[in-house]
């Protein structure tokens, strides 16, 4: 069984070259043995049948090819020294690229200590979007308990032809209009002018938390203004890219969208990795004035500004994906095209929302999930990934020095965090709160 690789997963895993990863590091404290945490890997690996490819070139494009005898997920198994050293070793296998010609896309690191340990799962974005990762995080934990769990049926390798509507193959009109579109594009990748690739600072990743009371009343005080968690929270981080950055930079957002409610034929425990953005502006607001209006008066706008702009999504996002199908002949020229674009002048705000893992098993406990990123080389700049477990708001900050160095990244956290007690303790906040205002707990890897 085998099928071509989507340009999405093309654009993801750039010929194992550069790449982008995706990661969520669990600690647990209890024991797990060695023997139930391989079989975990092999039922999940038996499960999901992209884990169970190589990636093969063929006819000038890469394919997914089932193996008989796949070679095993990787697992490595280290030491575990403290409670900070999972970060050091979490930033080393975020950038390791895949070869998906020798292994499966995905491995997972186990620090292993006397009482606590630290799972680190990475996976290639070309086959998994967050929640596909703590798909497979849920799976492997519930098997390391109970081996003869039911974890569901194998799932299939997700063909574009296999999960979108089968309406619109037969759509004449569609498909002349994104084979227009697709002619539009490469005409214009023809004439473009080839430059050098961007060359980028360190790459770093700032981490904190939200402490549980601010956490709490952050969820009953935007369900009491009509708005959402997600809005807030957004609004919070563009006030602090304004505040930090200044002007214009830095100033434009967008946010992955869960593709699944457009796709009725797709598993939801299945593994899938396209995620189309939606553009997000403080600026473009209606009815609102950026500057003058009030946090939640900004926070219900921006909610309904997003709300619209998914409903949008409806109309375009076909074209946009299928689209893309008809541009394989141009795909050395797009990444050259890609590689010569100047990355972080936009910031993607990934909202992952409450995590659905259990915390208590037989044996163990998942104590805490520590952090879910995403990381490309040369940069990852910029990204936000923000996620709720055990009552607790977690953020993930990734960037690189040149495209927003370190020291502003620490400005905007406590600028952040600084927004959001302001406006949990007072009707009504203005949208400029001085840095350094912050007096919650602040946890920074």
């Amino acid at each position: 069984m085998k099928r071509p690789l989507a340009m999405y997963e093309r654009a993801m895993y750039l010929n194992g070259g550069f790449h982008v990863n995706v990661m969520v590091t669990a600690r647990i404290r209890g024991c797990i043995a060695e023997q139930r945490m391989q079989q975990a890997l092999a039922r999940v690996q038996a499960k999901h049948s992209v884990l169970r490819c190589l990636i093969v070139q063929e006819s000038n494009r890469p394919g997914f090819v089932m193996q008989d005898r796949p070679t095993p997920i990787p697992l490595r198994i280290a030491e575990r020294r403290n409670d900070d050293d999972w970060f050091e070793v979490s930033m080393h296998e975020s950038l390791q690229r895949f070869d998906g010609s020798r292994q499966p896309l995905a491995r997972l690191i186990w620090l292993r200590g006397e009482t606590e340990s630290e799972l680190l799962l990475v996976c290639s974005h070309a086959i998994c979007d967050g929640r596909s990762l703590l798909t497979l995080l849920h799976e492997i934990l519930l098997l390391c308990d109970r081996p003869d769990a039911d974890i569901g049926t194998p799932t299939s390798l997700n063909a574009i032809e296999e999960i979108f509507p089968a309406r619109l193959w037969a759509d004449r009109g569609l498909q002349r209009r994104i084979r227009w579109k697709a002619a539009v594009v490469k005409r214009m990748l023809r004439f473009a002018r080839p430059r050098p690739p961007w060359t980028y600072g360190k790459i770093y990743r700032s981490l904190w938390t939200l402490d549980e009371q601010a956490s709490q009343l952050l969820v009953a005080r935007s369900k009491a203004e009509g708005t959402s968690v997600f809005a807030a929270l957004g609004v919070a981080f563009m006030l602090a890219f304004r505040v930090v950055c200044g002007g214009r930079h830095l100033e434009k957002f967008e946010a992955p969208v869960d593709i699944r409610r457009f796709l009725p034929d797709l598993r939801t425990d299945s593994l899938f990795a396209i995620a189309p953005t939606i553009t997000l502006s403080l600026r473009k607001l209606r009815g609102v004035d950026p500057v003058t209006s009030d946090f939640w008066t900004l926070a219900r706008a921006f909610k309904t500004d997003m709300d619209r702009k998914i409903d949008r999504l409806d109309s375009t996002v076909y074209d946009n994906f299928l689209g893309m199908e008809h541009m394989h002949d141009a795909y050395d020229r797009m990444v050259v095209y890609a590689q010569s674009q100047r990355a972080g002048r936009q910031v993607s705000l990934s909202y992952v929302g409450k995590l659905d893992l259990a915390q208590n098993y037989r044996d163990f406990r998942l104590q805490e999930i520590c952090d879910i990123s995403a990381m490309m080389a040369p940069t990852p700049a910029n990204l936000i990934v923000i996620y709720s477990f055990a009552g607790q708001f977690h953020f993930s900050l990734a960037s690189d020095e040149s495209s927003l160095p370190y020291a502003q990244a620490l400005q905007i956290k406590e600028q952040v965090t600084a927004t959001l007690l302001a406006c949990l303790t007072k009707l009504e906040t203005p949208a400029t709160i001085p840095a350094g205002a912050s007096s919650a707990r602040v946890e920074v890897s």
